[in-house]
This record gives C-alpha cells, structure tokens and sequence, in this order.
C-alpha cells in the first residue's frame, strides 16, 4: 500500500481512493494499487458535485449561488471597499500620503564624569536653542550637589555647573528633546558681492586667532582658485569646491585655516576656518557654527560647519559632508562662533558622551488634514506615543505573515502569533539586538525551567515562575549591555514578559517531547518569521500607509479569509515529497 501527501483536509472516496487527513500531513491510500494523484479542484469539484447530488436526492431546495460563493463575494467586498473609501478620500476630500507623513524627534541625553577631588569644579557647555529650524523641548538637568545655571551667551546658550567640596565620580546628566527641519537656499547667480553691511554683520569680516584672514597665504590662494573675483554665488561655489576638496582627517584637536591650507588636509573644523577665512578674504561675511551629526546610539564627537551671510539670511554650508546652501534633519546647532564645545576645570579627569535615540511623531499637517478616523489627533490627545499605535496598526500585517509561513510555506513556530508579538516588541531594540535578546532570554529562562521542572509544581505557579525569571532576566541583561555601551540591547526592557515566559516555556517543551533538533527547528523558525514581521511591520512607507488609510486592514481580513480556505499543499512539504509528487505524474 503507497502512501502519498496530498492536498486536501477532510475524508472523501472517489472510486476506490481515498483520501484521509492525520491532522497534520494528508495521504491518499491506493485501494486498487493504481496510484492517482487528487489536485485541489478535482476535490473540490468532486466534493461539490456530492453534495449536491444529495441535496437534490433528498428534495431538499438547491444551493442559491450567494452561499454557494459565500467566501469569494466577501472577499470581493473586503477588497472594493476599502478601494472606494480610499478613491473617495483622495479625489473627494483631498487626501495625500505626503501630509500623513511623521515627523522624527530626537532624543539627546548628555553625560558627563568627573573626579573632583573634594574641591570646587566648574563645567560648561552649550545647550541647543529654539529658531526657525530646529524645536526644543522637555529638557531635564540631574546634577546632584552642584549649581546649574542656563543664560543667554552672545547667539547661542551656555550651560553651567558649579560647586564645592565635589566628590570623584560626580555624573551630570542633560536631556533634551529637538526637531529639527531640513533647509536648503537657492542662491541666485546674478546676486553681486554687496560693498556694504550692517554693523552688526561686519564684524564677521574681521580676522581671528584661527581664522587667519589677513594672511599673504589666504589672499594667494583665493586668486589662484578666481574667488576673488565674479558674482556672489560663483565666489561661494570656488571656495566650497576647493575646501570640500581638501583630503579628509580625523579630528585630532584645534586646527586654524593656515595649517588646513598649508597641509591641504583637515577634519570639520579646519575646513570650516579655512571655508570662513577665504570668504571672510573675498568681502563675504562668514562665521563658524558648532553641534551635532544626530545619529541614534552613543558618540562623543561634535561637527563644525559654516554660515554665510547672503542677502539678509545666514545660509548654511559644510564643506566636510558636501551640503551647498543646505543642511539635512540631522544637524542640531549648539553653538555659533569659534568656540569650544566643553570647558571645565583642570585635573578633574572629565569625561562625555552623548546618547541619541529617536520617536515619530505626527507632522502638523497630519494632524490637520485628516478629518475622517483621524489616529494621529487621537494618540496625541491621550499623550499615546507613536510607537503603541505603530503597534496596534502593523499587528494585523505581522499576523498575517505569520499565517503565510506557517499554512502556505509550513514553517514552524512557538505559538500562532508569538514571532509578531516579538517582532513589535524588536522595534525599539532593532532586529539584529531583536534576536540575540530572544536568544538570550530563552536561553536563561530555559535553563530555570528545566530546574523548576525538577520541583513537581502545577503549571500556573511554573508559568509565574517563569514570569519572574523573564523580568529578572531583562534587567540584568539590559544593566549589562548598559555598561558595555550596547545600547540598543539595553532596551530589552521593552519585550513583553509574558511573550516571553511563554516562549521559553514552548522551547522547553519541545526539548523535552522531541529533542534538541525539533526543538531547534522551531526556534529557528520563529526567528526567521519574527525577522519577516520585522521587515514588513518597521516598514515606514506601510505605516505611513496604514495610518493615513486604516481601511487597508480590510485588505489583510480579505487575505486571512483567502488563506482560511487554502488546501493546498505547504511548500515544505512539496520539497519533502517533490520526488514522489513529481515522479507520479511523469508515470501518469
């Protein structure tokens, strides 16, 4: 008797084959030894015909073709309404994805070690201000026995901390929230160089220790490269061209604009001294500006670029990243002028880093355009952040992978929906630290498991058990990576704890019912699911999607509906039996 896996769910007799189902994997029994291979629409048929056949045997009135096609008209209406919802938005009330897009907050956080040694310290530095490009908020200082002090110094604001009888390992810490817009300048390229300026612009003609601006090497070169002569915009282009030109260096301390000239090399602040002596040199009001490259994770280095006055606007220039009237989102200005980003006093071994993460938040215009089932307004008013509603929006689609792995490839997993719950969970610590977490977390509390097993407990005292042993395993997971300057592990503290007893208890049970591959297997497989939930639920361009037009989701009802109706064979099991499948049907 042959058996062969075939596509179909319930028992049914066709001549003299049958088709049988085990609940897991299906096979077809040759009663007359002549094998024959049942596809999905000569069952269905065949099924349908019976059925049939007996309604009519029976007298009972026939099928009426809305239940006979139940599924397909439903489906069908899953899809057309959404599409019309959507078109009427859109044409009728003016819709566009571009005003649902979410704007990026970045979150800074300075901190800052010294040893004082027990006698009086003083540490300053710059804090970014509020202007027409840039938004700052919720600021926090925890500086405990010392005196902080935040004024006004000349364009920028200085941050002091002060105090006596200071102990080693004084920590400060300063947050602070910023959004920042991007901008970029057209400058006209028949603007001539102005021979006259406001006082209080002139004063950023004149030379400095750094800037060497009366220097016979500046006024050379300047010739030598034609800045010194035609319209304001060519002048500009010549002296950017040549010091974003310069080969680039490391910064390894101060650098004035004779030493980057003469060297022909320099990090971000000697092309910057360099940028503003040689405009400084063709009459051109310049000045340096001070802050941050915004990058999520943890830094120490600053950047310089420059800003030059062009009819009535500092517009903004960085030789060393090669943005010409523009600067991106990332670049928050702490400070203008020649300055030093930190000054302390001496011997008191100083340290800093800075910390950066990042959350999106709804544009004005999303809160505004969307009149109709509006989730941006909704979440802001209840002080939600956008990552909950990320969460409860893309939880559908990462369902919905998961139903594709596990019904249609034949992946196995822990649990129906535990790799999406994961795959939420992995959005605030990144795929990559996403999986070596759940490593770490199943590792650990497997083992706790399988001592606890040793007890003889029920099982909601072991589950309670395991609760504790997750809680207990993240935060000494997330202290650790802490300390090790693993960031983004260190937001383990965002995995949801019962997800994850659960977890560890499913590949404990697997150990233990059918050994270390099995076991193995399915972790594996949740892995690799959680990855492509990962992928397609952080995908922004579908959030933006989704968010404008939560109607989508009926799109993804109609695909589970699809897919509640699949009898076909797992694409696993099609490479487990292609030998056999495809044998038969060359015999045939």
């Amino acid at each position: 008797m042959a058996l062969r896996p075939q596509p179909c769910r319930t028992f049914v007799t066709v001549g003299e084959s049958a088709c049988a189902s085990d609940g897991h994997r299906l096979y077809e029994t040759d009663v007359s030894s002549t094998a024959r291979f049942l596809d999905r629409s000569e069952f269905r048929a065949n099924g349908a015909r019976g059925r049939e056949a007996s309604r009519l045997h029976s007298g009972a009135p026939p099928v009426s073709f809305i239940r006979r096609h139940a599924v397909a008209i439903t489906i069908l209406f899953l899809i057309a309404l959404p599409v019309v919802s959507m078109t009427y938005k859109v044409r009728a009330l003016g819709y566009s994805l571009s005003d649902v897009l979410p704007q990026t907050r970045w979150h800074v956080t300075i901190e800052m070690k010294l040893d004082g040694h027990g006698g009086e310290v003083r540490v300053r530095t710059f804090l970014p201000t509020t202007d027409d490009r840039q938004s700052v908020g919720d600021e926090l200082n925890q500086s405990p026995g010392l005196r902080f002090e935040a004024s006004p110094e000349r364009l920028s604001r200085l941050a002091t901390w002060s105090g006596a009888g200071v102990p080693d390992d004084t920590q400060i810490t300063y947050a602070y929230s910023v959004m920042i817009a991007p901008v970029r300048y057209d400058i006209d390229a028949r603007l001539e160089l102005p021979t006259l300026y406001p006082v209080s612009v002139a004063s950023y003609l004149r030379p400095e220790d750094d800037v060497q601006v009366d220097s016979p090497e500046i006024a050379k070169v300047l010739h030598e490269i034609g800045a010194d002569q035609g319209t304001l915009r060519a002048r500009l282009q010549r002296i950017y061209d040549f010091t974003s030109g310069l080969t680039q260096r490391p910064f390894k301390g101060t650098t004035d604009a004779l030493t980057a000239l003469r060297l022909r090399e320099a990090s971000c602040n000697g092309k910057s001294r360099l940028f503003v002596a040689l405009a400084r040199k063709a009459n051109i009001p310049a000045r340096l500006v001070g802050g941050l490259l915004l990058e999520r994770g943890r830094k120490r280095t600053s950047h310089q670029w420059v800003e030059v006055y062009v009819a009535g606007h500092w517009v903004p220039f960085c030789p060393t990243n090669h943005h010409f009237g523009a600067l991106p989102e990332t670049y928050l200005t702490l400070y203008r002028g020649d300055e030093a980003l930190f000054r302390h006093t001496s011997d008191i071994n100083f340290d800093y880093a800075f910390e950066m993460h990042t959350e999106m938040v709804p544009s004005p215009r999303a809160k505004s355009s969307f009149k109709i089932f509006n989730v941006w307004a909704l979440f802001e008013r209840q002080g939600l952040p956008f990552s909950l509603l990320r969460t409860i929006l893309m939880l559908p689609i990462g369902a919905l992978i998961v139903v594709i792995f596990r019904n249609v490839i034949g992946m196995p997993t822990f649990g129906t929906f535990l790799p999406a719950l994961i795959a939420a969970a992995a959005g605030e610590t990144g795929a990559g630290w996403g999986v070596i977490a759940v490593l770490i977390l199943v590792s650990v509390v497997a083992v706790i498991r399988w001592l606890v097993h040793r007890l003889g407990l029920l099982h909601s005292p072991t589950l309670a058990i395991l609760l504790s042993a997750v809680a207990v395993t993240i935060l000494g997971t997330a202290l650790v990576a802490e300390s090790l300057g693993f960031g983004h592990l260190a937001r383990i503290t965002m995995f949801p704890l019962a997800v994850m007893a659960i977890t560890a208890e499913r590949f404990f049970l697997a150990l233990a019912e059918h050994g270390p591959r099995s076991a193995g297997k399915e972790l594996a497989g949740t892995l690799i699911v959680m990855l492509a939930c990962f992928t397609l639920m952080n995908s922004l361009a579908l959030q933006v999607l989704v968010i404008g037009f939560p109607e989508v989701l009926l799109f993804v009802i109609a695909a589970n509906i699809y897919l509640g109706r699949w009898v076909g064979v797992r694409l696993s099991e099609y490479l487990r039996f292609r030998g056999l499948i495809f044998g038969n049907a060359e015999e045939r």
